[in-house]
């Protein structure tokens, strides 16, 4: 079920709003065994999952120039998602059981943020720079369901800053750069409901990726 609205404001320009829900047949989650080895494998944990969200989407040209064209602008989409399933015990090949009846789907963000501005001046006959900054967001999510007695390992939710400057020069030159995760915010996984509270399980960076090109078009 999908419900949207738009609003078109002026050129380029958007407002929209959408309400959604959807219901999963027997959804497929990866789980930690509840054996010593712990080894994560995929079951059908259950009969049915649902999803209930929100999103809303913005973009808006915040100069122009004397024709109209947009020269800066700025994006926004903000998602809000409810999940819900139930858990059964599997037996066969692979066993698991859960000490809970229902939990939140596997690999799902509840929030999820993405913005972006663009600047693009064109005041240039023969040069075209294009700039962008863009972020994104996942809030916490679950990477792989407790089974047994352990908890849930949870992915933390990581924002990302990435900066890309184009650059046309004429009709055949092509100058780009860039930096990309620029927060280099840490990578982390936990364990949850130990006794111990939550335990880290692995964390790192992913460091920053710089990148310069240089384009010639034959």
């Amino acid at each position: 079920l999908d419900l949207k609205y738009e609003w078109f404001i002026t050129k380029d320009e958007l407002l929209s709003f959408t309400a959604f829900g959807k219901q999963i047949n027997n959804p497929i989650n990866l789980v930690i065994s509840q054996d010593a080895t712990g080894t994560q494998r995929y079951f059908r944990t259950g009969n049915s999952a649902e999803i209930f969200g929100l999103e809303l989407e913005a973009r808006k040209n915040l100069i122009l120039n004397e024709n109209e064209e947009t020269q800066l602008s700025a994006g926004f989409n903000f998602t809000y998602m409810y999940t819900t399933q139930d858990l059964k015990n599997v037996s066969g090949l692979f066993s698991a059981s859960f000490n809970r009846a229902e939990d939140q789907l596997q690999g799902a963000s509840p929030i999820l943020v993405n913005a972006n501005i663009n600047y693009s001046p064109t005041n240039f006959e023969n040069y075209k720079p294009i700039a962008s900054l863009v972020f994104s967001y996942f809030s916490d999510r679950i990477d792989a369901l407790g089974a047994g007695q352990l908890g849930n390992i949870i992915e933390k939710g990581v924002p990302v800053l990435d900066f890309v400057w184009k650059n046309n020069i004429g009709k055949k030159w092509e100058i780009n750069f860039k930096a990309k995760n620029i927060l280099d915010a840490s990578i982390t996984r936990v364990r949850e409901n130990t006794s111990f509270e939550d335990v880290i399980l692995s964390e790192y960076k992913r460091g920053v990726d710089l990148n310069l090109s240089l384009k010639y078009k034959f």
